[in-house]
């Protein structure tokens, strides 16, 4: 029993370092979130959550028998081949570094033989030659390429370290001049200036012989800056030219952009197919379940959050929305119960607000739904239909205004 605890510890400790490495690398690498997953393959519930700056963690309570682990930082993707390949390498070779230094410390501080020193030295001696063999094989191991991906619990594939390493090293690069263009697209929309960071992907996009990643670079920046059938150009683009490449990541994106230029059949069949895979694409459970309530369909939403939510899919966003859903069917303070529950769990919810906000619409308490929906503007001025909402709002305050009601 003792050897399997002792075994299950090393797995942990490397675990840990592992993640810990990629961690940090995309903290030092890019500006973006960074989440780590400890213990499983991206689920949320039964885990334990801390959150440090741009770093958020989630720890599983079984995470000493260790099932697995990954590190998400999104804006990796956009960083560069080389800082995407530091990112990469720095989750095996980082446990390998630190339980290799370990056991040359604890090697040269050898007592002799005879010294009560000898027994307890031999014993952390023992410990961090084995952490070394373990690192070693973890590294090895998730070093040599795979085309097999793993699955996470969303749905989503995870290809290994190595395989990620040799996508990299295939990509084609861009010209000079172009690679020049893309870096201050880039410094754009790190800055959140999407708008000159779009203006800068149309230009690029006609000269270069786009990859799948600059076409992704392109479908995000569009998105964020509001040029939702630019973006669904982009990514029809992307699907057409690179067919054999296209992820379930690429999928939702697409449907996502299909829903935001009011193409909400298709995309409810686009968000289906993702969910009828054998390996079902979870996240598509909330973006189907809000294209439902778009259509008035607010039973068929409540079944598609109800789902996200028995997964721990995105819980704060499915408790705004189901709300909202529960509030259109009648029953408010089930509703606006959901809503403070989302918001309990994660307060930079901005639909949380956003729904909120449309509930005091409804019943014409206008100043109370202007302060909720400035409050969501603040969060993220991106939500979506918030600026109709605002518009809608304002304009009744000053009907109001004008005519002697109340303000």
């Amino acid at each position: 029993m003792g050897w399997l605890l002792g075994s299950a510890a090393l797995l942990f400790l490397v675990g840990v370092l592992h993640e810990g490495g990629h961690a940090l690398a995309a903290l030092l690498l890019q500006r973006g979130p960074v989440t780590v997953h400890l213990g499983t393959y991206g689920r949320l519930t039964g885990s334990w959550q801390l959150q440090l700056g741009r770093l958020r963690v989630h720890l599983a309570y079984t995470s000493i028998w260790w099932r697995g682990g990954y590190c998400q930082a999104p804006a990796m993707a956009r960083a560069g081949r080389r800082a995407e390949a530091l990112f990469v390498l720095a989750g095996p070779l980082l446990p390998l570094l630190l339980t290799g230094l370990a056991a040359w410390l604890v090697g040269t501080q050898k007592p002799a033989f005879e010294a009560p020193t000898y027994v307890p030295w031999l014993v952390g001696r023992t410990v961090a030659l084995a952490a070394l063999a373990v690192a070693a094989v973890s590294a090895l191991f998730n070093l040599l390429p795979r085309r097999k991906p793993l699955a996470l619990v969303d749905g989503r594939p995870l290809l290994n370290d190595g395989q990620q390493l040799l996508n990299a090293w295939r990509r084609p690069q861009l010209t000079a001049a172009l690679t020049a263009q893309t870096q201050q697209a880039e410094a754009h929309r790190l800055a959140g200036e999407y708008a000159e960071s779009a203006a800068l992907y149309a230009a690029i996009l006609p000269q270069a012989q786009p990859t799948r990643a600059l076409l992704g670079q392109a479908i995000h920046v569009f998105f964020q800056a509001g040029r939702y059938a630019e973006a669904l150009v982009i990514s029809t683009r992307q699907h057409q030219d690179f067919a054999a490449e296209i992820t379930p990541d690429d999928q939702f994106g697409y449907a996502l952009l299909l829903s935001r230029t009011g193409q909400h059949g298709p995309a409810l069949a686009a968000y289906s197919a993702l969910l009828d895979q054998p390996h079902p694409y979870s996240l598509a459970y909330n973006n189907r379940g809000y294209t439902h309530s778009l259509l008035g369909n607010y039973e068929l939403a409540l079944a598609d959050f109800d789902q996200a939510l028995a997964l721990g899919i995105e819980p704060a966003y499915a408790y705004a929305n189901r709300g909202l859903a529960l509030i259109k069917l009648g029953q408010a303070e089930a509703g606006l119960a959901a809503i403070a529950h989302g918001l309990a769990l994660d307060p930079a919810n901005a639909y949380g607000y956003r729904n909120r906000g449309i509930y005091h619409l409804d019943r014409g308490e206008y100043p109370v739904a202007l302060q909720c929906f400035e409050q969501a503007r603040q969060l993220d001025p991106t939500t979506h239909e918030l600026d109709t909402y605002l518009q809608k709002t304002r304009q009744h305050l000053a009907q109001s205004a004008g005519t002697g009601g109340p303000t």
